[in-house]
């Protein structure tokens, strides 16, 4: 596999990655800067093929991640998002793999029944002892899967997309600065951070607790818009508040 075998490389340029610049454009969005070092991956997928199982507009599995493919977090049990759409699938998988040098080690796995109806949908590393937390400067590839039929392994049956992540260490000052600030003040910290992770799991969070946040839902969309997700920006969140 080309992106298993290129890690080791990829792992000594990422831990200090170049990044774009992040001054936000006249209207004061926000923009987070991205690593401009690129992995292979497919973040996007959908089937045309008979016997598929999603359908709508768009008819794509899609992960939320840059172009690039790869997200950073500041975060040991970090939140990653996608993009399903409207399906009558019987399961959806997601897996996260530690990646070193050519070997592939399954960190975690899991699988649960989709919505039926097209939204955004999360799922947070679970904190527990049987998971272990993301290391600084560990590369880590991370897969989502619908499943239409558990019986039939076809690419018709199975729609894959895949991406990376990496955690990455922040300065005591940035530590610190971040520790004094609630959730929202948090967010300009974060991009200007290149934390993809960190700052869409924070507005999805705050958008989750308060729906009709004109603010927040515009932020939402600058946010994918930056990464070429546009399409998906006005899809339902299906994401609890945690404060409820």
């Amino acid at each position: 596999m080309e992106a298993i075998a290129q890690t080791t490389s990829h792992r000594q340029l990422l831990s200090k990655p170049k990044q774009t610049n992040n001054r936000s454009n006249k209207s004061g969005n926000l923009q987070v800067k991205i690593p401009v070092k690129k992995l292979p991956a497919r973040r996007e997928a959908g089937s045309t093929r008979r016997g598929s199982c999603i359908s709508g507009d768009p008819a794509l599995l899609a992960l939320l991640l840059p172009t690039t493919n790869l997200g950073l977090t500041s975060a040991a049990y970090p939140q990653f998002f996608w993009y399903s759409p409207k399906n009558t699938a019987q399961q959806t998988k997601f897996s996260l793999y530690k990646i070193d040098e050519q070997a592939r080690t399954l960190l975690y796995n899991t699988t649960f029944k989709p919505s039926t109806e097209a939204g955004v949908t999360s799922l947070a590393l679970p904190n527990q002892d049987k998971t272990s937390p993301l290391e600084i400067n560990q590369t880590y590839y991370w897969t989502v899967s619908i499943i239409c039929d558990l019986t039939d392994p076809s690419p018709s049956s199975v729609i894959t997309v895949d991406g990376w992540i990496q955690r990455v260490a922040l300065s005591q000052n940035v530590t610190n600065q971040l520790q004094q600030l609630n959730s929202k003040e948090r967010i300009p910290i974060y991009a200007e951070q290149g934390l993809w992770f960190d700052t869409l799991s924070t507005v999805a969070e705050l958008r989750a607790c308060n729906p009709s946040d004109k603010n927040l839902s515009n932020l939402w969309i600058n946010l994918l818009q930056q990464v070429e997700l546009a399409e998906f920006a006005q899809q339902p969140l299906q994401q609890e508040c945690s404060r409820r």
